[in-house]
């Protein structure tokens, strides 16, 4: 398709000369190349005499006009369907963003050598391009491109150096490596969200990205620019975006390439400093909202608050899961789509009113700023807001090529603006789902509409493409597919738009005309209920999550599924636009015959090397649908068999999770049992819990046939209360046990006669080894013994080694006091151990004290203790140490049966599915 101005065409056709005009020349007249004779002279000049009275030359220009119109539109169609993307911009957003990615885990001195370089680079590609110029010779293609490239990477690699030198300018950087507490001044950059993984800190935990502008340690204060995260108690629940507040804390390096610098484990609540006066109305008005919300019920009260402005804060965990299941999650966060509906509304309703496109596109931008400065302008809002125009571009437009080249700016610039983007998962889903849309939104409509009305194609094409794309990116994150991730989204899209649209008018009008916007407000609640119900109906199907392929495997088989999915709807649309009969038969006969009618063009080409040869549009077409053909048929069987192989991988690694650990804390409510394995099918049991039911199942679920050794701590019922489930179809070869009595209670005896064993008393310096593990007993000693029951609990360090040769220490408590604690500590003098998981003593009750917490300083933490217990466990002045030591800890009242796992030198901790 030609790219000259429409006025061109218009001018050619008046060009066109008659026959009469063809043997004429007036006299003066000088005719250009291509210039008809008729228009040399000005008009109001007496013209031709086969033009009088202008009406021949109007009739010829109108006739010619229709014409070149018409051919223009039959070639704009055929262009249309056959053009190819421009990848060359793609290709530098690609590159860049992979420079990226590269420099955030370098230090700024790199990143800034690496932008001298390009820079100059830069300057000698310019040069010598200069001097080519100069001397006549045509500028290639690849020169320019790779001259524009070399800038775009000496940009953006200047950029991420600055920012890196930023954020740590100062003594920022040493305060942070030695670990210092500071007093700090800090602006918040995002809302309070509640820490999704309790189990990992202890109690419910609050997550604050913020800035920090200055502070104040070791005797000295200085200012900063260093984006941090925070994490505080329940008292920072109430803080909100670009809050300015004092607080208190630990400074501790981040992982390298993270969005922030560091983690501030805050001590102190958040004192208020204040805020613009815009956030506070902005504050007001979204609490104003969420109050309006309380009349509804309960699915609606969380759904409205996340599908209008991102807040998830009221939402169940149950209803959390069911649209985690679902694929319905990203409804519920300021996405790419909330903008798209936006805009797309906007946009539509202004050209119905017949503006025109440049006023609905400007309307469409003011509606887009107002949504942005209402969510609040957060990295991620403008990231979507971005994402979402460009995919209502590519969606309005149907221009595939232009809308490649709006995303790859898109992305430049985001970049550009946030280096910290590119290794963001949610910048990289959004990317994804919006150049699945760009590449096939449209191509899938077309497929489907072979079968389905435009509407409904247009519909199922959208979450198609966007799932496709995000698949292998959403496999790492969590290794299962939402099966009915596409359906659900169908069904939800109808209400989706209606919620968003509705809920916007409810905000703006909120400090106007509450009455009004409370109306709106119940109008855009009611419809999250088909949402909700689709959630929890679609997640209570067999197979809604299925489990799959971990790692990078996982994911080039999420992959490749996609692809066989798109390469199963293309030929299936392609078998049913086949006409049946004579014709399609010639037509089949007519594709497989093309080569050959190919090669014989291209012999008579050879043949009369003065005639051209015009190779139409058709032929090429044809060829590429039979290279489309052969390569569907090739690599179908690959993409099927690859991903049926993912699957089935996936299930067995769900259904084997089991046999990846080292050491598991059962579930076994308010008590203790403790499984170490030893090797295949074989453990060391300490503690049985309450009641044998539950650590009999524990035992099965985790494979156990045979116990080399038995444990119990002391003598209280919810350690050996379950030793009957330990001995159930299983060999124990030993019972270790700790007491201050000398008689054992009754069931104990009882139970320790009818197995045929007869039990050992554990003391200070006994020892042993099975198997991968070997332990030792640390207390009671022979000045300790004699106390109450706790404290004459056997402390046992054990020591396990993984298939790689790498170890870790685990230390077990049982339920000793704090003072006793003590007592050990100061036995082992200088020779306390190193630990890396510690059993909290007593279910992490007050009475365990710190002791241990303090001097030993583990990796991690356990704390067995059973789901709203009546003993207050664990008591809150032990989760605050364990916060305040910044130590990890994981319970089962939360999670249920943990798991270790020592991989590579690192502790993985998951739970039992």
């Amino acid at each position: 398709m030609t790219g000259r101005p429409r006025w061109h065409d218009y001018a050619a056709a008046a060009r066109v000369r008659t026959p009469a005009d063809l043997g004429k020349r007036g006299a003066g007249e000088t005719l250009g190349r291509g210039e008809p004779a008729g228009l040399s002279q000005p008009l109001g000049r007496s013209q031709p005499s086969g033009l009088r009275g202008g009406e021949r030359l109007v009739g010829l220009i109108l006739a010619r006009a229709r014409a070149i119109k018409q051919d223009r539109g039959i070639l704009s169609h055929r262009d249309a369907s056959t053009a190819r993307l421009d990848l060359r911009l793609a290709g530098a957003a690609l590159t860049g963003w992979l420079l990226v990615l590269g420099l955030l885990r370098a230090s700024a001195g790199v990143s800034l050598s690496l932008a001298g370089f390009c820079s100059g680079a830069a300057l000698v590609l310019a040069g010598w391009l200069v001097l080519r110029r100069r001397r006549g010779k045509q500028l290639g293609l690849l020169a320019g491109t790779a001259l524009l490239l070399v800038c775009l990477l000496a940009l953006l690699s200047l950029v991420t150096g600055v920012r890196l030198a930023e954020r740590l300018s100062g003594p920022i950087a040493e305060t942070i490596g030695t670990k210092a507490y500071v007093t700090v001044e800090l602006v918040a950059t995002s809302d309070a969200a509640r820490s999704r993984a309790p189990s990992r800190f202890g109690g419910e935990r609050y997550l604050v990205s913020a800035r920090i502008v200055s502070a104040a340690g070791g005797g000295r204060k200085f200012e900063a620019a260093t984006p941090v995260l925070v994490l505080g108690s329940e008292a920072w629940k109430s803080v909100r975006y670009a809050d300015r507040i004092r607080t208190a804390g630990t400074l501790t390096a981040s992982e390298p390439g993270s969005a922030e610098q560091a983690l501030l484990n805050a001590s102190a609540a958040p004192a208020a400093v204040g805020s613009p006066a815009s956030a506070e109305t902005v504050n007001r008005i979204r609490a104003a909202f969420i109050v309006m919300t309380r009349p509804l019920p309960e699915d609606a009260r969380g759904l409205l608050p996340g599908m209008a402005f991102g807040d998830r804060e009221q939402q169940t965990d149950e209803l959390a899961d069911a649209m985690r299941r679902t694929g319905l999650t990203h409804l519920l966060a300021v996405s790419g789509a909330n903008c798209s509906y936006l805009l797309g509304f906007v946009f539509l309703l202004a050209q119905s009113c017949r503006v025109s496109r440049w006023c609905a596109a400007v309307c469409g931008v003011a509606a887009l700023v107002g949504f942005v400065m209402l969510v609040r302008p957060e990295p991620s809002v403008l990231r979507a807001a971005v994402m979402g125009a460009v995919g209502v571009a590519a969606l309005l437009t149907g221009r595939r090529r232009a809308s490649l080249t709006f995303l790859s700016v898109a992305v430049l610039l985001l970049l550009v603006a946030d280096p910290w983007l590119a290794g963001e998962y949610s910048f990289i889903l959004s990317v994804l789902a919006t150049l699945g849309l760009v590449l096939f939104g449209s191509r899938c409509s077309e497929w489907l509409q072979r079968w389905l009305l435009k509407p409904l194609a247009d519909a199922m094409a959208v979450p198609i493409a966007a799932q496709v794309f995000c698949t292998p990116v959403l496999v790492l994150l969590r290794p299962e597919l939402a099966l009915y991730s596409v359906p659900a989204n169908i069904l939800a899209a109808p209400v989706v738009p209606i919620v968003t649209i509705t809920a916007m008018a409810a905000l703006a009008l909120l400090p106007l005309l509450p009455l009004v916007a409370g109306w709106l407000v119940y109008a855009a609640g009611l419809p999250t209920l088909w949402v909700a119900w689709i959630a929890r109906t679609f997640s209570e199907l067999p197979f809604a999550a299925l489990p799959w392929l971990q790692g990078g495997a996982g994911s080039l088989a999420a992959a490749a599924a996609g692809g066989g999915v798109l390469l199963a709807l293309c030929l299936a649309a392609t078998w049913n636009t086949r006409r049946e009969g004579q014709e399609a038969l010639a037509g089949r006969a007519r594709s497989l015959m093309r080569p050959c009618l190919r090669l014989r063009s291209i012999v008579r080409a050879a043949r009369r090397p003065g005639r051209r040869t015009v190779r139409g549009p058709a032929l090429r077409v044809g060829r590429r649908k039979d290279s489309a053909r052969l390569a569907a048929w090739t690599l179908a069987p690959a993409l099927a068999v690859g991903s049926l192989a993912g699957w089935l991988d996936g299930q067995s690694a769900g259904s084997a999770s089991a046999d990846r650990w080292d050491v598991a804390a059962c579930d076994v409510g308010q008590g203790d049992g403790i499984v170490i394995r030893t090797g295949p099918s074989r453990a060391m049991v300490i503690d049985a819990g309450p009641e044998p039911g539950p650590m009999d199942t524990c035992l099965d679920q985790l494979g156990i046939e045979s116990v080399g050794t038995l444990v119990l701590t002391h003598m209280h019922l919810d350690h050996y209360g379950g030793m009957a489930g330990v001995f159930d179809g299983r060999e124990v070869g030993s019972v270790l046990l700790g007491s201050a009595k000398p008689d054992l209670p009754g069931e104990v005896t009882a139970e320790l006669r009818r197995q045929g064993i007869t039990p050992e008393r554990g003391a200070a310096g006994r020892h042993g080894a099975e198997g991968s593990a070997s332990w030792s007993v640390l207390w009671p000693t022979k000045a300790g013994a004699g106390g109450n029951e706790n404290d004459s609990s056997i402390v046992l360090l054990v020591e396990v080694r993984a298939e790689d040769g790498a170890a870790f220490r685990l230390l077990l408590t049982g339920d000793l006091e704090s003072e006793a604690a003590g007592v050990m500590l100061r036995g082992l003098g200088g020779q306390a151990p190193v630990v890396d998981l510690l059993k909290v003593s007593h279910h992490g009750a007050r009475n365990g004290g710190t002791n241990m917490l303090e001097r030993l300083q583990p990796r991690a933490a356990l704390i067995s203790v059973g789901k709203d217990n009546d003993y207050g466990h664990p008591a809150p002045e032990i989760l605050s140490a364990l916060s305040r030591h910044q130590i990890p800890v994981f319970r089962t009242d939360v999670i249920g049966t943990v798991l270790v796992e020592l991989r590579d030198g690192r502790m993985l901790v998951t739970g039992l599915p």
